[in-house]
């Protein structure tokens, strides 16, 4: 019954520590993207919820991470886009896939970011090259052994969550105006 649901259990295992699976996970995602709605369905008895991304991504809702892991990674890709819009840059060409040298982000390169990120934990090189580190673990980024990266699809997924953020705070602060 479950012999047509190849790489299963890999499939399983990356995405149960959180890893979304897109077309640069190869053989992963073809094997998951051949039948969706086959692996939905036993996920979903094993009760886990497969999302399948009109982007192209797959990924467990609600899989486990934890809260200062989110704020690091909302917060570099914040910076990132925060960045391409002062240098004229618009955000569609980063999230297709254009890619950035690690020695030339601007993370820890002004004062205002730096104050940003020392919230959450990131203050030095090897802080901002483990968030990197972690952010390609969870599949948003993919780096080459050329010092470069470039975002992958589901890194659209940190960007709705920090707009349904912002949407929420803006909503707060409305219904705190009118107490």
């Amino acid at each position: 019954m479950l012999d047509h649901l190849e790489k299963l259990e890999e499939i399983f295992r990356e995405l149960s520590r959180g890893r979304h699976l897109s077309a640069a996970d190869g053989d992963l995602f073809a094997a998951l993207d051949k039948h969706p709605s086959d692996y939905q369905a036993l996920f979903k008895r094993l009760g886990f919820d497969l999302v399948c991304d009109a982007r192209g991504f797959y990924y467990f809702f609600g899989a486990r991470a934890t809260a200062n892991n989110v704020n690091r990674l909302a917060l570099f890709l914040y910076i990132l886009i925060d960045w391409l819009a002062d240098n004229g840059e618009g955000i569609t060409a980063a999230l297709a896939g254009k890619s950035f040298n690690l020695n030339e982000l601007p993370h820890l390169s002004s004062e205002r970011y730096r104050g940003y990120l020392s919230h959450v934990g990131i203050t030095t090189e090897q802080d901002l090259g483990e968030t990197i580190r972690t952010m390609e673990n969870f599949g948003f980024l993919a780096q080459s052994s050329d010092g470069t990266f470039r975002l992958l699809p589901p890194a659209h997924r940190i960007v709705d969550a920090c707009v349904a953020a912002g949407v929420d705070a803006d909503k707060n602060a409305v219904e705190a105006a009118e107490c």
